[in-house]
């Protein structure tokens, strides 16, 4: 059983994070993961450890990146695919689901730009500069899951990453990259379809089922597709 809330989405300027030369990327990756806690009105409130957020269903901020390259078919014709990571067997968060390219915490005293950049680097061995990255907006999420055992209260920071050809590497929490047609998981989202085809770094062809999917309602139809040359 699942239950979503529907999103809310904040119209967010670059402004608003910290895009400094000295600042944009986090020279110690060692830093603890707490985290920093908001009200439902996105107020922060301070800081807490990152077990302790989760376990009280605490809103929290994650930056999320949408990788995604147009790619010509044999057709010739210009084709927008999306990038989707699988989450690690060993996750203990929605363990084998098919997820945004890169997502994960912003940790307290973090920007979501310097979040996104580490983020993107430690999952899927991409190093990206602040050039690289398109901020989009801000998502409210609240999430409770069959597929997690703990209740998901978060503000997203979306961000969108182009690229014709990425040379992935991916880290520990991923077991495989795929990519799929941006029309497709538009489909999926707006159209209710079961199965998804997919292109696997290492499996090649594949369907996916659309229960496969971490949800994050209507990120991709209303902030990423508007975006995109499809």
């Amino acid at each position: 059983m699942l239950y979503i809330q529907e999103p809310v989405f904040f119209a967010v300027s670059r402004e608003m994070i910290d895009e400094s030369e000295n600042n944009y990327r986090i020279k110690e990756c060692n830093m603890p993961e707490n985290l920093t806690v908001y009200n439902s009105f996105f107020t922060p409130l301070g800081s807490k450890d990152r077990a302790f957020v989760h376990k009280n269903g605490l809103w929290h901020a994650v930056a999320h990146c949408w990788v995604v390259s147009q790619l010509t078919a044999a057709s010739g014709e210009k084709e927008t695919w999306v990038w989707l990571q699988q989450r690690a067997h060993n996750k203990d968060n929605a363990p084998d689901y098919y997820d945004i390219s890169v997502g994960g915490h912003i940790r307290a005293g973090e920007s979501p730009l310097q979040a996104v950049l580490r983020e993107t680097e430690e999952e899927l061995g991409l190093l990206l500069h602040l050039e690289d990255v398109e901020l989009l907006g801000v998502t409210k999420e609240n999430c409770v899951s069959s597929a997690s055992p703990f209740p998901d209260r978060e503000f997203g920071y979306v961000f969108l990453h182009r690229d014709a050809h990425p040379l992935f590497r991916p880290g520990e929490e991923v077991q495989d990259i795929v990519r799929v047609r941006a029309e497709d998981l538009c489909r999926k989202d707006l159209q209710d379809i079961k199965t998804v085809p997919a292109v696997s770094l290492s499996r090649g062809s594949l369907s996916l089922r659309a229960d496969q999917f971490c949800i994050h309602p209507n990120e991709f139809v209303h902030l990423v597709f508007p975006k995109l040359e499809v």
